[in-house]
């Protein structure tokens, strides 16, 4: 299936999505893998962060895992030029672009990663993915075929002048920090309280000149906070993940304990 069709799929199925907050929208049975790229008029940031959010950014910036977090190729100034004058903060560094925002950025060229600054990853460590396509940061992914097949068409949508796109991702976890940062182990769970339903809300922009940003927004809700409702439907996906893909995102003992 080529990219056009995925959208066009995808564009119906995610048009519960909205610009502000995702969560249970993005839950579905049976749970599978696929672009879920959606056409958006989100603002590729919502604006600056809390004080404690923008507190938060700065520690993990600075601390033993900062190198994983920030970084940029050689290439990436005209990108970076383009990506603060479309934030709305004309000449300012990465760092400072990244602070100045709720959300993580990355800044691509041609859907190949030349920027990021993601204080908050999800299980990967972002400078590793620098100078990587599209297609090859998602080659970890588990039943990502669907993905990786779009990634040459996802890549040239991207770059095309005024494209703008969101997706939504979430899984579980027993880390209650917002960086999922591989060098953060997961607590063992032993108990459902210690859960939380993680979400990533994605937003990509064109810059012009084949550049495009890309910023995620976190949130972490306990999973005690959430409806009965909302972790019924939780469960039914979990229960319909392959092997694979809980393999992935690290959901065996958590569906142990869910009992799926």
């Amino acid at each position: 299936m080529c990219f056009a069709q995925l959208l066009h799929l995808e564009a119906r199925a995610s048009a519960s999505y909205c610009s502000t907050s995702v969560g249970m929208d993005l839950v579905r049975v049976p749970f599978t893998v696929g672009t879920d790229l959606a056409r958006s008029s989100a603002a590729l940031s919502i604006g600056a962060p809390t004080a404690e959010l923008r507190a938060a950014k700065l520690a993990e910036f600075h601390g033993s895992l900062g190198a994983d977090l920030i970084g940029a190729t050689g290439d990436a100034t005209e990108g970076l030029r383009l990506l603060a004058a479309h934030l709305g903060h004309p000449g300012a560094g990465l760092e400072d672009l990244a602070l100045s925002c709720t959300e993580d950025l990355a800044l691509l060229h041609r859907g190949v990663l030349k920027a990021i600054a993601f204080a908050f990853p999800s299980g990967f460590r972002p400078t590793a993915k620098l100078g990587l396509d599209f297609a090859t940061v998602h080659a970890p992914v588990a039943d990502g075929d669907a993905l990786r097949e779009a990634s040459g068409g996802i890549s040239a949508a991207m770059s095309r002048p005024g494209a703008m796109f969101e997706r939504g991702v979430w899984t579980l976890t027993s880390l209650p920090s917002l960086s999922q940062h591989p060098g953060n182990p997961r607590p063992a769970l032993s108990a459902l309280s210690e859960l939380y339903f993680r979400t990533e809300f994605q937003v990509i922009h064109a810059l012009g000149e084949s550049w495009a940003g890309f910023s995620v927004r976190v949130s972490m809700t306990p999973w005690t906070e959430l409806s009965d409702e909302d972790r019924t439907l939780i469960t039914a996906s979990l229960s319909t993940m392959s092997p694979a893909t809980r393999s992935y995102k690290g959901l065996h003992g958590i569906a142990e304990l869910l009992r799926v």
